[in-house]
């Protein structure tokens, strides 16, 4: 049973053509759903759970979610609502900034009555990230789906991901995500969203996760694009130098990590349950080798699912 079950926003990304932002073109993508189809593309099974509107772009994210494998089962049309959009721009070096178009769209209507459809016996993880945290209905949502993932022993993977523009009061960032800190067994930080994390809390960056740890979270990743990224526990702490390489398109680096780390932990050291994996400091050190090589993959191409990579794309890199 090695079934990711993602969670949250399936958006149209409206990617620019050319260096100057002149011209977009509308590409499926959405964090969760990004790991969702990165996971698969590496030979995972995965599914995706959110809500899309009664719009074309729906069709449109269905079929690329199902181009790549990811289950729609748990995929919810909602009535008299508009999928979600994102602009992205992107600089000289790659990398993104966003503009959302997302007011009462289909992906913030997801209600605790979809959850019911769930059938947890076929999954092993439950991935989000904190989209689905920045309006009141879907924070709920979410949060009673990681008390549904828990109670059924499931491991629970948290990527942050802060979109800063997507919060009505940005004082409120860190008391809102910190209610899901203790479902969670995996929690991914951007070195950024730390710092920001901390600060909002009057805390260091290593108290702070130093409070993570005791609040129940078992591993903690943290990034910094091209920099070492950082894993850690209550027993180690491990620091890996990401694959040097001339980025294109940053879009999915970081889904690409994580997707790349949960494939890791559900496909390989199968003898081992997941829940003991990510305590043993020489599984984590593999599988976060492996989750940087599908980040740097990522990077080599433009979009978001087209450029997240195939297994023999990371064995051979």
């Amino acid at each position: 049973m090695t079934k990711l079950l993602s969670l949250g926003e399936l958006l149209i990304d409206m990617l620019p053509q050319d260096p100057q932002n002149s011209a977009y073109l509308p590409i499926a993508g959405g964090a969760p759903a990004n790991v969702a189809v990165g996971y698969a593309k590496l030979g995972g099974k995965a599914a995706f759970c959110g809500g899309v509107g009664d719009d074309y772009f729906a069709k449109q994210l269905s079929n690329a979610l199902a181009q790549y494998n990811v289950s729609t089962e748990y995929l919810f049309t909602i009535k008299g609502s508009q999928t979600a959009m994102v602009i992205v721009s992107l600089d000289e070096t790659g990398e993104r900034s966003f503009n959302f178009y997302r007011h009462n769209t289909a992906d913030l209507l997801l209600s605790v009555e979809h959850l019911v459809n769930i059938q947890w016996d076929e999954l092993s993880t439950l991935h989000f990230c904190s989209n689905t945290l920045t309006d009141k209905t879907i924070a709920s949502t979410t949060l009673h789906a990681l008390k549904l993932a828990k109670s059924n022993n499931k491991l629970v993977s948290f990527d942050v991901n802060l979109r800063y523009s997507l919060w009505q009061d940005t004082t409120q960032i860190a008391a809102v995500v910190a209610r899901c800190y203790e479902c969670c067994d995996i929690i991914k930080l951007s070195k950024d969203e730390l710092n920001f994390l901390a600060l909002q809390t009057n805390q260091q960056p290593n108290d702070y996760l130093a409070q993570l740890l005791a609040l129940g979270v078992k591993l903690i990743f943290v990034t910094d694009g091209a920099n070492p990224a950082q894993a850690l526990s209550k027993h180690f702490n491990i620091v890996q130098q990401a694959p040097a390489i001339k980025a294109i398109d940053t879009t999915s680096a970081g889904d690409a990590f994580i997707a790349g780390v949960l494939y890791y932990f559900n496909h390989f050291n199968t003898n081992t349950a997941l829940h003991e994996q990510i305590l043993n400091e020489e599984m984590v050190a593999q599988a976060m080798d492996f989750g940087l090589r599908c980040g740097a993959q990522a990077c080599l191409k433009k979009g978001a699912f087209p450029a997240l990579p195939y297994l023999h794309d990371v064995i051979t890199s």
